[in-house]
């Protein structure tokens, strides 16, 4: 068995293609993600929670539950990026939900509604988030390159 020097730099190509493969890879599992929460609320087992609360009970919910359904998707998202090697994991998880919260915050869905139902508006703006947060976040590839 001989050895071969490993390269310690990435090359402008190799490069391309891991940023262009971790922000398609974010995109695909931020909509997952997305489609996993509509089904649920779809199916009746969120609906059935959202709709038999009263408002001190809505607040609860958005105030309790919201934080624990995003800890939950990071949770899950987490592993899966890391399994299909992507690396590192925690500016996406962090910043994907962010900029969809930014999309909602200023009506990007409501703006886009035009183009398709409600539904499939969220889950592309879903993967455009996670996508975006994995190309704004790909200079940290080379930052941890060059451990």
């Amino acid at each position: 068995m001989t050895d071969t020097p490993r390269p310690s730099r990435l090359t402008a190509g190799g490069f391309a293609f891991k940023v262009l493969l971790r922000v398609v890879v974010s995109a695909v599992l931020g909509s997952a993600l997305l489609v996993a929460w509509v089904w649920a609320y779809r199916s009746g087992v969120l609906d059935r929670v959202v709709n038999e609360t009263t408002l001190s009970e809505f607040i609860l919910l958005v105030v309790v539950g919201l934080p624990i359904a995003l800890v939950f998707s990071a949770l899950v998202a987490g592993p899966v990026l890391w399994l299909l090697k992507v690396r590192p994991v925690w500016p996406i998880i962090l910043l994907g939900p962010i900029v969809l919260g930014l999309a909602h915050y200023f009506e990007a869905p409501e703006r886009l509604a035009p183009v398709g139902d409600r539904w499939t508006v969220l889950i592309l703006l879903a993967g455009a988030s996670y996508g975006l947060a994995g190309l704004v976040t790909a200079p940290a590839i080379l930052r941890r390159r060059k451990k």
